[in-house]
């Protein structure tokens, strides 16, 4: 790896002008400066390329997709573009401190570990339309984290991570199949076998609107997590006790999943849920108990 290496920024558009002016100037105003943008502009019908070819910047790369797709496959189309030895994703709704790829390569810099290092990341704000803070998502874990993604379910906001280009292409990139969790999957699937560096620092902030795919695909969303698991457990070789904690937190999603489709009124899902999953559903209850009363972490 080069001392000042080159991030390929990857900005995957669909309609996405809302909030695009302030995520591009986020990255434009990055004290960092060797980075380039790979804008893959997945079809958009609104102001989206307008705004992004308004920037006279030669580290703009703009790409027009031939055909719309889902956005795991333009995310791969978007890193088959990428020239960086790091790979940095980037929402377009998303915004980034000015010192976010500067904080995060000088932790790499003072790392002791820097070849085994397959992932930086920082925390995260949870931000409203208006750029006003919601939340924070403060916990941030350095090392072998890949037992602390399984256990803990994924506590990575995806537009804070940046991964080293060979190891995702030797991951086998992000996983078409997913709709909904393919940042988890990829997470994953990187930090198997190598180390991570967790930033903190509240360097990315993740805006939440209305418009966000886990705030629209619920049930989806839930549902594609606990297969992803249950099958991720079937093919690893995990200890016990990773797997046992996995059983635990799928269970403790079914039990919130069903109270948040009686809520909604969505029976049919509702069914679907307790015929498909009664063997987590039962066990609902105890898992509710432990996690929200026995497992707090610290570090949150």
């Amino acid at each position: 790896m080069s001392s000042i290496p080159l991030i390929s920024v990857v900005m995957n558009c669909y309609n996405s002008d809302e909030y695009l002016k302030d995520t591009i100037e986020s990255v434009l105003s990055q004290t960092y400066k060797n980075f380039e943008i790979i804008f893959w502009d997945n079809q958009s019908t609104d102001n989206s390329a307008k705004i992004i070819k308004s920037y006279n910047d030669k580290r703009i790369k703009y790409f027009y997709a031939s055909k719309f797709t889902p956005l795991g496959e333009a995310r791969n189309f978007a890193i088959g573009k990428c020239s960086g030895e790091w790979i940095a994703f980037l929402d377009c709704d998303d915004i980034w401190d000015k010192n976010k790829l500067e904080y995060s390569f000088l932790e790499l810099v003072n790392s002791n570990d820097k070849e085994n290092i397959a992932l930086i990341y920082s925390k995260s704000n949870i931000i409203d339309k208006g750029n006003n803070i919601i939340s924070l998502s403060g916990k941030v874990l350095s090392g072998n984290i890949h037992e602390r993604l399984l256990i803990d379910g994924n506590f990575i906001i995806f537009s804070s991570i940046i991964v080293r280009k060979d190891i995702l292409n030797q991951s086998g990139n992000i996983d078409e199949k997913l709709n909904y969790c393919e940042d988890y999957d990829l997470l994953l699937k990187v930090c198997k076998n190598y180390s991570a560096i967790g930033v903190a620092k509240y360097l990315t902030s993740y805006r939440m609107h209305s418009n966000n795919i886990t705030s629209r695909k619920i049930y989806e969303n839930d549902i594609e997590v606990i297969k992803l698991l249950k099958k991720y457990t079937e093919n690893n070789n995990l200890p016990f006790v990773v797997k046992f904690n996995i059983w635990v937190n799928n269970s403790y999603r079914i039990g919130s999943l069903v109270i948040k489709l009686l809520i909604r009124k969505k029976f049919q899902n509702f069914g679907i849920v307790i015929q498909k999953y009664f063997y987590y559903f039962l066990l609902s209850p105890l898992a509710i108990v432990k996690i929200n009363f026995f497992s707090r972490d610290k570090n949150e």
